[in-house]
């Protein structure tokens, strides 16, 4: 199997990126932190192997929804630890980038632990 075009892979870019921000703009999340987290999970993709072209697209936009919901709420959780002059759309931004970075070898991961650890206690309780 030849690997894929680098035109091609660019062009999946381009359209997935366009597609971020028509869905930041009609869900009322921010494009710049959604292209942020897909920059993220682009990156994110650089340490793992290699996967099918919809793997790739799904877990990259994932990761930049995940970034668009959880950035802002990082940054107000962690807004008197920031410098008082770095702005919130800055932080915002920089915060988007790690969030889809590590979106889906950890948030995701620790969610789902979360989760099955509540089921259990509330089946141990029943």
């Amino acid at each position: 199997m030849l690997p894929p075009e680098p035109a091609s892979s660019v062009a999946a870019v381009a359209v997935s990126a366009t597609g971020l921000t028509i869905l930041g703009i009609s869900t009322g999340l921010q494009p710049d932190i959604l292209l942020a987290g897909f920059a993220g999970g682009l990156w994110a993709l650089t340490y793992q192997p290699p996967a099918p072209l919809f793997r790739r697209a799904a877990a990259t936009a994932g990761s930049a929804v995940v970034a668009g919901y959880l950035s802002p709420i990082a940054v107000a959780i962690l807004r008197g630890a920031l410098p008082g002059d770095l702005s919130r759309e800055i932080a915002q931004t920089a915060f988007g980038l790690l969030i889809g970075l590590i979106s889906q070898r950890v948030i995701g991961p620790a969610v789902l632990r979360i989760a099955d650890r509540k089921a259990r206690e509330y089946d141990d309780g029943n």
